[in-house]
Protein backbone atom coordinates (compact mmCIF):
# COMPACT_ATOMS: atom_id res chain seq x y z
CA UNK A 1 0.00 0.00 0.00
CA UNK A 2 2.86 2.35 0.86
CA UNK A 3 4.61 1.55 -2.44
CA UNK A 4 1.40 2.21 -4.36
CA UNK A 5 0.88 5.51 -2.56
CA UNK A 6 4.46 6.63 -3.27
CA UNK A 7 4.21 5.60 -6.92
CA UNK A 8 0.92 7.45 -7.35
CA UNK A 9 2.41 10.58 -5.79
CA UNK A 10 5.46 10.35 -8.08
CA UNK A 11 3.34 10.01 -11.21
CA UNK A 12 1.15 12.92 -10.11
CA UNK A 13 4.22 15.12 -9.57
CA UNK A 14 5.61 14.18 -12.99
CA UNK A 15 2.29 14.89 -14.66
CA UNK A 16 2.02 18.22 -12.86
CA UNK A 17 5.56 19.19 -13.91
CA UNK A 18 4.87 18.16 -17.51
CA UNK A 19 1.65 20.14 -17.61
CA UNK A 20 3.37 23.17 -16.09
CA UNK A 21 6.16 23.04 -18.68
CA UNK A 22 3.74 22.70 -21.60
CA UNK A 23 1.86 25.76 -20.38
CA UNK A 24 5.09 27.75 -20.01
CA UNK A 25 6.39 26.62 -23.39
CA UNK A 26 3.17 27.64 -25.12
CA UNK A 27 3.23 31.01 -23.35
CA UNK A 28 6.84 31.61 -24.41
CA UNK A 29 6.03 30.83 -28.05
CA UNK A 30 3.16 33.32 -28.13
CA UNK A 31 4.60 36.10 -25.95
CA UNK A 32 8.09 36.08 -27.49
CA UNK A 33 6.79 35.31 -30.99
CA UNK A 34 9.17 32.39 -31.46
CA UNK A 35 9.44 30.54 -34.74
CA UNK A 36 9.86 27.16 -33.08
CA UNK A 37 8.87 25.49 -29.83
CA UNK A 38 11.60 26.20 -27.22
CA UNK A 39 12.01 22.62 -26.00
CA UNK A 40 15.78 22.99 -25.80
CA UNK A 41 17.30 26.26 -24.65
CA UNK A 42 21.00 27.12 -24.32
CA UNK A 43 22.72 30.12 -22.72
CA UNK A 44 26.33 31.30 -22.75
CA UNK A 45 28.26 33.21 -20.08
CA UNK A 46 31.80 34.62 -20.23
CA UNK A 47 33.90 34.79 -17.04
CA UNK A 48 37.36 36.34 -16.74
CA UNK A 49 39.61 38.52 -14.59
CA UNK A 50 40.92 41.35 -16.77
CA UNK A 51 40.97 38.88 -19.64
CA UNK A 52 42.95 36.24 -17.72
CA UNK A 53 41.77 32.65 -17.10
CA UNK A 54 38.84 33.45 -19.39
CA UNK A 55 36.22 30.79 -19.84
CA UNK A 56 32.93 30.46 -21.69
CA UNK A 57 30.21 28.43 -19.98
CA UNK A 58 27.30 26.92 -21.85
CA UNK A 59 24.23 25.49 -20.10
CA UNK A 60 21.37 23.59 -21.68
CA UNK A 61 17.77 23.16 -20.50
CA UNK A 62 15.40 20.61 -22.02
CA UNK A 63 11.65 20.61 -21.35
CA UNK A 64 12.12 23.08 -18.52
CA UNK A 65 14.86 21.19 -16.68
CA UNK A 66 18.70 21.34 -16.72
CA UNK A 67 20.29 18.83 -19.11
CA UNK A 68 23.76 18.73 -17.55
CA UNK A 69 25.04 16.14 -20.01
CA UNK A 70 25.16 19.01 -22.53
CA UNK A 71 26.80 21.61 -20.25
CA UNK A 72 30.24 22.68 -21.47
CA UNK A 73 33.20 24.85 -20.50
CA UNK A 74 35.31 26.54 -23.17
CA UNK A 75 38.77 27.91 -22.41
CA UNK A 76 39.28 31.08 -24.45
CA UNK A 77 42.09 30.56 -26.98
CA UNK A 78 42.23 33.66 -29.16
CA UNK A 79 42.56 36.57 -26.72
CA UNK A 80 43.87 37.35 -23.23
CA UNK A 81 42.64 40.93 -22.87
CA UNK A 82 39.28 42.00 -21.36
CA UNK A 83 37.12 41.90 -24.51
CA UNK A 84 33.89 40.05 -23.77
CA UNK A 85 32.58 40.51 -27.32
CA UNK A 86 35.57 38.78 -28.92
CA UNK A 87 35.47 36.01 -26.32
CA UNK A 88 31.76 35.45 -26.89
CA UNK A 89 32.31 35.39 -30.65
CA UNK A 90 35.00 32.70 -30.29
CA UNK A 91 32.85 30.45 -28.08
CA UNK A 92 29.75 30.89 -30.24
CA UNK A 93 31.70 29.98 -33.36
CA UNK A 94 33.05 26.83 -31.72
CA UNK A 95 29.66 25.80 -30.32
CA UNK A 96 27.60 26.54 -33.42
CA UNK A 97 30.03 25.03 -35.92
CA UNK A 98 30.01 21.81 -33.98
CA UNK A 99 26.24 21.97 -33.68
CA UNK A 100 25.94 22.27 -37.45
CA UNK A 101 28.31 19.34 -38.01
CA UNK A 102 26.45 17.13 -35.54
CA UNK A 103 22.94 18.45 -36.31
CA UNK A 104 22.80 19.40 -32.65
CA UNK A 105 21.52 22.98 -32.34
CA UNK A 106 19.12 24.33 -29.68
CA UNK A 107 15.67 25.68 -30.43
CA UNK A 108 16.34 28.92 -28.56
CA UNK A 109 19.67 30.55 -27.71
CA UNK A 110 19.63 33.03 -24.83
CA UNK A 111 22.34 35.70 -24.96
CA UNK A 112 23.37 37.28 -21.66
CA UNK A 113 23.26 40.94 -22.66
CA UNK A 114 21.39 43.59 -24.58
CA UNK A 115 21.39 44.79 -28.17
CA UNK A 116 25.17 44.75 -28.55
CA UNK A 117 25.66 41.17 -27.41
CA UNK A 118 22.62 39.96 -29.33
CA UNK A 119 23.84 41.70 -32.49
CA UNK A 120 27.24 40.08 -32.17
CA UNK A 121 25.65 36.64 -31.72
CA UNK A 122 23.46 37.19 -34.77
CA UNK A 123 26.50 38.15 -36.86
CA UNK A 124 28.10 34.79 -35.99
CA UNK A 125 24.86 32.99 -36.84
CA UNK A 126 24.70 34.88 -40.15
CA UNK A 127 28.29 33.92 -41.02
CA UNK A 128 27.38 30.28 -40.41
CA UNK A 129 24.06 30.50 -42.23
CA UNK A 130 21.85 29.56 -39.28
CA UNK A 131 20.14 32.86 -38.44
CA UNK A 132 16.71 31.34 -39.14
CA UNK A 133 17.52 27.88 -37.80
CA UNK A 134 17.65 28.96 -34.15
CA UNK A 135 15.56 31.53 -32.25
CA UNK A 136 17.62 34.23 -30.51
CA UNK A 137 16.89 36.43 -27.54
CA UNK A 138 18.95 38.69 -25.28
CA UNK A 139 18.29 39.20 -21.58
CA UNK A 140 19.78 42.17 -19.77
CA UNK A 141 19.29 44.22 -16.65
CA UNK A 142 19.99 47.80 -17.70
CA UNK A 143 21.91 50.13 -15.40
CA UNK A 144 19.85 52.46 -13.22
CA UNK A 145 16.77 50.53 -14.18
CA UNK A 146 14.74 47.90 -12.40
CA UNK A 147 13.81 44.60 -13.97
CA UNK A 148 15.06 42.55 -16.89
CA UNK A 149 14.62 43.47 -20.53
CA UNK A 150 14.32 40.98 -23.36
CA UNK A 151 15.73 41.83 -26.77
CA UNK A 152 14.71 40.19 -30.02
CA UNK A 153 16.30 40.41 -33.49
CA UNK A 154 14.90 43.14 -35.76
CA UNK A 155 12.90 44.67 -32.92
CA UNK A 156 13.76 48.20 -31.83
CA UNK A 157 12.27 48.20 -28.34
CA UNK A 158 12.81 45.52 -25.67
CA UNK A 159 10.06 43.25 -24.42
CA UNK A 160 9.12 44.23 -20.87
CA UNK A 161 7.42 41.62 -18.68
CA UNK A 162 6.31 41.89 -15.05
CA UNK A 163 8.96 40.75 -12.56
CA UNK A 164 6.79 37.81 -11.44
CA UNK A 165 6.03 36.58 -14.97
CA UNK A 166 6.96 32.86 -15.33
CA UNK A 167 8.70 33.50 -18.66
CA UNK A 168 11.14 36.08 -17.30
CA UNK A 169 11.72 34.01 -14.16
CA UNK A 170 12.57 30.96 -16.27
CA UNK A 171 14.96 32.84 -18.56
CA UNK A 172 16.61 34.46 -15.55
CA UNK A 173 17.08 31.03 -14.01
CA UNK A 174 18.84 29.79 -17.15
CA UNK A 175 21.01 32.93 -17.35
CA UNK A 176 21.92 32.70 -13.65
CA UNK A 177 22.84 29.02 -13.98
CA UNK A 178 25.21 29.81 -16.85
CA UNK A 179 26.80 32.54 -14.73
CA UNK A 180 27.18 30.28 -11.68
CA UNK A 181 28.56 27.45 -13.80
CA UNK A 182 31.09 29.83 -15.35
CA UNK A 183 32.17 31.50 -12.11
CA UNK A 184 32.80 28.12 -10.44
CA UNK A 185 35.10 26.93 -13.23
CA UNK A 186 36.81 30.31 -13.59
CA UNK A 187 37.58 30.32 -9.86
CA UNK A 188 39.24 26.91 -10.18
CA UNK A 189 41.40 28.13 -13.06
CA UNK A 190 42.32 31.31 -11.19
CA UNK A 191 43.30 29.41 -8.03
CA UNK A 192 45.35 26.96 -10.06
CA UNK A 193 47.12 29.84 -11.82
CA UNK A 194 47.78 31.63 -8.52
CA UNK A 195 49.28 28.49 -7.02
CA UNK A 196 51.50 27.90 -10.04
CA UNK A 197 52.69 31.50 -10.29
CA UNK A 198 53.60 31.71 -6.58
CA UNK A 199 55.47 28.42 -6.52
CA UNK A 200 57.27 29.18 -9.78
CA UNK A 201 59.21 31.84 -7.90
CA UNK A 202 60.84 29.23 -5.66
CA UNK A 203 64.04 27.65 -7.10
CA UNK A 204 63.91 23.88 -7.37
CA UNK A 205 60.14 23.53 -7.85
CA UNK A 206 58.99 22.22 -11.21
CA UNK A 207 55.70 20.89 -12.54
CA UNK A 208 55.96 17.52 -10.79
CA UNK A 209 56.73 18.99 -7.36
CA UNK A 210 53.93 21.56 -7.71
CA UNK A 211 51.48 18.75 -8.39
CA UNK A 212 52.73 16.76 -5.40
CA UNK A 213 52.47 19.79 -3.10
CA UNK A 214 48.92 20.49 -4.22
CA UNK A 215 47.93 16.84 -4.05
CA UNK A 216 49.36 16.26 -0.57
CA UNK A 217 48.70 19.61 1.15
CA UNK A 218 45.66 20.76 -0.80
CA UNK A 219 45.87 24.49 -1.47
CA UNK A 220 48.23 27.46 -1.68
CA UNK A 221 46.97 28.79 1.65
CA UNK A 222 47.82 25.49 3.36
CA UNK A 223 51.24 25.38 1.70
CA UNK A 224 51.90 28.88 3.02
CA UNK A 225 50.92 27.76 6.52
CA UNK A 226 52.79 24.44 6.37
CA UNK A 227 55.73 23.75 8.66
CA UNK A 228 59.02 22.28 7.46
CA UNK A 229 57.95 18.90 8.84
CA UNK A 230 54.65 19.13 6.91
CA UNK A 231 56.53 19.88 3.69
CA UNK A 232 58.94 16.98 4.25
CA UNK A 233 55.97 14.60 4.09
CA UNK A 234 55.44 15.52 0.43
CA UNK A 235 57.04 13.09 -2.00
CA UNK A 236 60.10 14.55 -3.72
CA UNK A 237 60.55 17.40 -1.20
CA UNK A 238 63.86 17.08 0.63
CA UNK A 239 65.10 18.92 3.69
CA UNK A 240 66.79 21.75 1.76
CA UNK A 241 63.80 22.40 -0.51
CA UNK A 242 61.35 22.19 2.39
CA UNK A 243 63.30 24.91 4.19
CA UNK A 244 63.45 26.94 0.97
CA UNK A 245 59.65 26.80 0.60
CA UNK A 246 59.09 27.61 4.26
CA UNK A 247 61.50 30.57 4.13
CA UNK A 248 59.84 31.92 0.99
CA UNK A 249 56.42 32.11 2.65
CA UNK A 250 57.77 32.98 6.10
CA UNK A 251 60.61 35.46 5.55
CA UNK A 252 62.51 36.55 8.65
CA UNK A 253 61.42 39.86 10.13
Amino acid sequence: AMANTNALQLFEEKEKKKSSWESLRSSMEKTLRLERSPNRIECLDISNTSGKQAVGSLVSFVSGEPDKSRWRHYKIRTIDSPDDYTMMREVLQRRLRRGIEEDNLPDLFVVDGGKGQLGMALSVASELGITDVVDWIGIAKEKHDEGEKLYKPHRKNPILLPAHNPIILYLMRIRDESHRYGITFHRKLRNKYTLASELDNIPGIGTAKKKELLKHIGSLRRIKDASVDDLLEVRGIGNELAREIFSYFNPPA
